[in-house]
């Protein structure tokens, strides 16, 4: 079982990265992490979640948003957060479940899309992706965040 704090650093653990050491076309670090029928259970109870809710033809899984907790692992192992970065916007896609029976092990990684000025803001688009070991996708997400000067 890897719980999101064992796997990233946390805002003000270490020095966090300025906008100006974001480089574009930079791929992450990959990162491997397993999502365990624990981690999913704590999740559902956390999140009030109808566990019968997720069953997909009569197997039971987990809620796709099971992932989020993770969300940032790639980005943070490769460029560590600095206080008050602030997410802007994520699109999130969903390829196929994590099963709530079984332990699926994740390699997250992803990479720096573009930095951009908006309103005297700077700000950061990233994508990632969460596959299984054999390469099947569970998810991929585009993410904007704003990084504080």
């Amino acid at each position: 079982m890897t719980r999101p704090n064992e796997i990233k650093p946390r805002e003000g653990s270490v020095p966090g990265t300025p906008y100006g050491d974001f480089v574009e076309g930079m791929e992450l670090k990959p990162v491997s992490f397993d999502i365990t029928p624990a981690i999913v259970d704590e999740y559902i109870e956390s999140v009030e979640a109808d566990a019968d809710l997720y069953m997909v033809d009569g197997r039971r899984a987990a809620p796709p948003n099971v992932i989020f907790p993770y969300m940032t692992v790639p980005l943070y192992c490769t460029y560590p957060p600095i206080q008050g970065i602030v997410m802007a916007e994520v699109d999130m896609q969903w390829h196929t479940p994590i099963w709530a029976d079984e332990t699926t092990k994740v390699v997250a990684a992803g990479k720096i899309l573009k930095k951009f000025e908006k309103r005297g803001r700077y700000y950061v688009e990233w994508e990632g992706t969460f596959s299984r070991l054999d390469n099947t996708p569970i998810a991929t997400l585009v993410n904007c965040f704003h990084v504080p000067e």
